[in-house]
C-alpha cells in the first residue's frame, strides 16, 4: 500500500468512525428523551391522591347522601376523577406529597330536618390532615366511634 492509499484510507475510516458517533450520540439523546418523557408521564399519573384517601372521600359523601344531607354540595367529588385533589374547594391537598390536608364539609346539613350521628372513623384514611370544618352540619352527641374522633381532633389540635 502506499502512502496516499494508506492516507486516504486512514481518512474514510476517520470519516466512518465520526459518523458511526454521531449516529450514537443521536441514539443516546434519543434514549434521554424518551426516558425524560416517560418520567414525565409517570410523574403527572402520581400527582393524584392516595386511593385509601380518595376512596375515604366517597365514603364521606356517600354516608352524607345516605343520611339525607345535601349531598349536591359534594356533586365534584366523582369517583371518575382519580385526582381528588382537584374536587374543588373542599378538598386541600400538600402539594409535595398530595396527601389530603384540608376538608371543608361545613353547611352540607345545613337544611335538613334531622341531626346528624357523625361517624368519626371516616376521617381515618387521611394522616395528614391538619384542617376539619364540620360547621354548621347539626352534628349531635353520642357519636359512633368517639373515641377515634376525639384522637383525630386531638392530633388536629397538635398540629
Amino acid at each position: 500500500m502506499h502512502a496516499e492509499d494508506k492516507f486516504e484510507y486512514k481518512r474514510r475510516l476517520a470519516f466512518v468512525v465520526c459518523q458511526a458517533e454521531g449516529a450514537l450520540l443521536r441514539m443516546r439523546q434519543l434514549w434521554v428523551w424518551m426516558l425524560l418523557m416517560a418520567l414525565a408521564f409517570v410523574n403527572d399519573r402520581c400527582h393524584c391522591c392516595l386511593h385509601e384517601e380518595r376512596s375515604g372521600l366517597l365514603e364521606i359523601k356517600a354516608w352524607f347522601s345516605h343520611a339525607g344531607a345535601a349531598s349536591f354540595r359534594l356533586k365534584g367529588w366523582d369517583k371518575e376523577d382519580l385526582n381528588c385533589c382537584n374536587w374543588g374547594y373542599r378538598v386541600a391537598c400538600d402539594s409535595t406529597t398530595s396527601r389530603v390536608i384540608e376538608l371543608d364539609l361545613s353547611f352540607i346539613n345545613y337544611d335538613a330536618l334531622e341531626d346528624l350521628y357523625l361517624n368519626a372513623s371516616l376521617f381515618l384514611p387521611f394522616k395528614e390532615l391538619e384542617i376539619l370544618d364540620l360547621s354548621s352540619n347539626q352534628l349531635v352527641g353520642g357519636l359512633k366511634n368517639q373515641g377515634s374522633l376525639l384522637s383525630i381532633l386531638f392530633s388536629l389540635h397538635r398540629n
